[in-house]
């Protein structure tokens, strides 16, 4: 059984109606899942994975926070420090302290990519391919990106949001709009990234590289925006976001096909 093809966006859109649709992919995504049941049999590991590795991310970025306030408070306030330079102390505590968080957040953000785009990007795959052939492709028009290509593109992206990670760690030390910079733009990149990803499960199955993928991220960034900021939401909800992490992949494929992708089925 396949389905007639996916109708792509005709009407002009806003940017925030764009950012909506993006940001409502996973849920999209489930809708179609819930039409057809048989999906569900490939996603029953990506979603046990997701509840593993994102448990795994919160008890260590609340366990290292709360032993790195508890280091710095006790040796700001070891008594070095004259009295009447106390209210000095609390200020650089509360900065340092949460730059510290800032670069841990990011930091541990991205290292949740990698093991998430490493354990859960094949059977994310797997699923993108069921959604393609319900939609009328056929297992000869796959054309994969080879793996070695797939993992060389998850550890540039690493290195990417390290590298902004590390700046937005110093830019938080700018007094006043240094923090909230810090944040806005460490947030951007990481639903770009993130939105980039998933967008990138329909383009490998057509052997879209690298420089293809994030161009058509850059045409569609509202969209990708959206997609990426609502992955990155849910990275904080336990056991919630293992169900709609795995349907962002399906809510991806539907999303490209709407936006008329390059290299879609004609049939």
């Amino acid at each position: 059984m396949s389905l007639a093809h996916t109708t792509p966006a005709t009407r002009p859109q806003s940017w925030l109606q764009a950012f909506a649709e993006g940001f409502g992919a996973p849920l999209a995504g489930m809708r179609f899942m819930n039409k057809h049941p048989r999906l569900w049999t490939h996603a029953i590991l990506p979603i046990l994975l997701n509840i593993v590795l994102t448990t795994v991310f919160l008890v260590g970025l609340f366990w290292g926070g709360y032993e790195l306030f508890a280091f710095l408070h006790a040796k700001i306030h070891a008594g070095w420090i004259p009295d009447y330079l106390t209210w000095l102390a609390v200020v650089a505590e509360v900065l340092i302290v949460f730059a510290l968080l800032v670069i841990i957040l990011l930091l541990g953000i991205a290292l949740w990519l990698v093991f998430q785009g490493i354990l859960c990007g094949y059977f994310y795959s797997e699923l993108a391919m069921r959604v393609e052939l319900l939609h009328g492709m056929r297992k000869e028009d796959f054309r994969e990106v080879p793996l070695v290509y797939q993992v060389v593109d998850a550890l540039l992206d690493v290195t990417f949001v390290s590298f902004i990670a590390v700046c937005c760690f110093v830019m938080s030390f700018i007094p006043l709009i240094g923090p909230i910079a810090a944040v806005m733009i460490g947030g951007y990149f990481n639903a770009m990234v993130y939105g980039m990803d998933y967008l990138d499960y329909p383009q490998a199955l057509r052997n879209r590289k690298r420089g293809v993928q994030r161009e058509f991220a850059r045409k569609h960034r509202a969209h990708t925006l959206g997609l990426g900021t609502c992955v990155t939401l849910l990275a904080f909800i336990p056991i919630v976001n293992a169900f709609f992490l795995t349907t962002a992949a399906t809510g991806a494929v539907l999303l490209y096909r709407r936006l008329g992708g390059p290299g879609m089925a004609s049939r």
